[in-house]
């Protein structure tokens, strides 16, 4: 990629908050921010902050004798990348067809390039992280809901319609609970941190023991994954439960991509990576027993290296490569 002296906005806008850096054309962020969206999703409020935290970034680069050239933004839910228009998000109610990319293109004078989060946080993972080396991987990014973004011979696929990868609406349990989407049994319903927190809240609720029950103050709406994956430390057998039940799904879902696709690597980043060795055996278990084993044997199955900047250095990394074309 050509124009390291570029400096670009990223923008990784997720389920429990949206973080942002100016970025230089080598994938090296300099001035980040994060802000807490779990209490406040309101489309309005949420383009807002997008808005405003640009423009502050900007100008401290402005400051430094910087111009920022373009903005990179990774949504979550179903994007028409032709339109640049968020058609629906599962996490955020009130987002339908939204604008996005003509609303912070009008609002900033700089050209946005809008795709889905984990489609960023894919070409992340390929340009800068653990897939450095490959041509061929699939990226799951886990934390408050799923996604997955597919990267064929270095780039990002995308799909007839831009809306390829939408890996965590796939039906692993087709008896399994309802999700956000309105189907049943998708994998983000067992596996996400929000499903694993409502397997919890059921559990309890029909009568199972387990010390999140004084970890939460006996208040079900409180508890979180991060509860689960401290319980499970300390051996609670519910937290152990669903972790593991976690697992088995994913590993479900990644022999289905592991025989579709065949690709060099699997990538899984996101807070819920945080838990590995707590539901990878069970994943691995799955992927053992279901995808075809030279197949299987040929997939490299890791952890993504860029931890929280994965969405943001991607969707800089596009905004870059657009700005190249």
């Amino acid at each position: 990629m050509k124009f390291n002296n570029c400096i670009v906005t990223g923008i990784d806008l997720g389920g429990s908050a949206l973080r942002l850096s100016t970025v230089t054309g080598n994938g090296r962020l300099r001035y980040s921010r994060r802000v807490d969206i779990s209490e406040r999703r309101e489309k309005k409020y949420i383009i807002a902050s997008i808005i405003n935290n640009v423009r502050e970034l900007s100008a401290i680069e402005r400051h430094h004798g910087n111009e920022v050239m373009a903005v990179g933004i990774g949504s979550p839910g179903i994007i028409d990348l032709n339109k640049g228009v968020v058609i629906a998000s599962p996490n955020f109610k009130d987002w339908e067809d939204v604008r996005l990319r003509s609303i912070l293109q009008k609002a900033l004078d700089l050209p946005v390039i809008l795709d889905n989060d984990a489609n960023a946080a894919a070409y992340g993972e390929k340009w800068k992280g653990a897939g450095r080396k490959v041509n061929s991987l699939v990226c799951l990014t886990m934390g408050t809901g799923i996604g997955g973004g597919i990267i064929l011979n270095g780039d990002v696929w995308h799909g007839i319609d831009g809306m390829a990868g939408e890996i965590g609406h796939m039906t692993v349990n087709p008896a399994g609970p309802r999700c956000n989407c309105r189907n049943t049994g998708c994998l983000e319903a067992y596996s996400s941190a929000t499903g694993m927190v409502r397997s919890a809240a059921a559990a309890l609720k029909c009568g199972k023991r387990s010390i999140l029950k004084k970890l939460s103050n006996g208040d079900n709406s409180s508890i979180t994954a991060r509860m689960i994956y401290e319980a499970a430390l300390k051996g609670d057998g519910l937290s152990t439960e669903i972790l593991a039940e976690a697992g088995k799904y994913l590993g479900i879902a990644m022999a289905s991509l592991i025989n579709i696709l065949n690709p060099e690597m699997i990538v899984l980043t996101g807070a819920v990576t945080g838990a590995w060795d707590l539901f990878m055996p069970a994943a691995r278990q799955e992927v053992k027993k279901r995808a075809y084993n030279v197949l299987a044997e040929r997939t490299q199955i890791v952890k993504g290296k860029l931890t929280d900047s994965a969405g943001i250095v991607g969707a800089a990394g596009l905004a870059l490569k657009q700005i190249e074309i």
